[in-house]
C-alpha cells in the first residue's frame, strides 16, 4: 500500500524552483517534503507612471539575489526615471542579497533610474550600514513610498486603490 502526503499542488515551472527532499521510507509510507528554493518573493509593478517592487521574506541565497537582480532589470525595461522599493518585509540580506543590492543600483544608475528603497527594517539597515552600502543607496522611510499602492502589504481592514 503507497501513501503520499500532498502538501500543495504544483505547477511544473514552481517546480523548476524546488528542491526535492524523501525524508522516510518505512513500511511503504514515503513522505515528500518540498522546499522551495528562494526565499524572497518579489511583485513587480507599474500604474501610470509609476514603477515599483515589493519584497518580502530574506535575499539569503544566490537564487535569491539572481531572481532581484532580474527583477531590476525588468523594471528597468520601462525606462523610468524613479522606482520604487517597498521594502518593509525584507527581513534579511547575505552577502550575495548585499551584492545583488549594488547590482542593481548599478544597473539602475546606468539606465538613467533612481530607485528608492523604502522602509528597510532595522537588522537589515544596521546590515547595510556595517557593509557601507546605506552610504550609497537612496534609503528611504516607508512614508516616502510613491510607487503603485497596490505593492503594499495591505492593513488588515483595509483595501488599497492605485495612485
Amino acid at each position: 500500500m503507497f501513501y503520499a502526503l500532498v502538501i500543495k499542488f504544483f505547477t511544473p515551472v514552481y517546480l523548476q524552483h524546488c528542491l526535492l527532499f524523501f525524508l522516510a521510507a518505512m513500511n511503504d509510507t514515503f513522505f515528500l517534503l518540498i522546499l522551495p528554493t528562494r526565499t524572497l518573493t518579489i511583485h513587480l509593478g507599474s500604474y501610470r507612471q509609476c514603477v515599483g517592487l515589493s519584497l518580502r521574506g530574506c535575499c539569503c541565497s544566490d537564487a535569491d539575489a539572481n531572481h532581484l537582480v532580474h527583477s531590476i532589470q525588468q523594471l528597468l525595461e520601462r525606462h523610468p526615471a524613479h522606482a520604487w522599493i517597498d521594502s518593509q518585509h525584507l527581513y534579511s540580506l547575505s552577502q550575495q542579497g548585499q551584492q545583488a543590492l549594488l547590482r542593481a543600483h548599478a544597473q539602475s544608475q546606468q539606465a538613467g533610474t533612481q530607485l528608492h528603497w523604502c522602509g528597510l527594517p532595522p537588522g537589515v539597515l544596521h546590515q547595510l550600514h556595517v557593509s557601507g552600502l546605506d552610504q550609497q543607496l537612496d534609503l528611504q522611510p516607508a512614508t516616502h513610498f510613491e510607487g503603485p499602492s497596490f505593492l503594499l502589504p495591505a492593513r488588515p481592514g483595509t483595501a488599497l486603490l492605485p495612485n
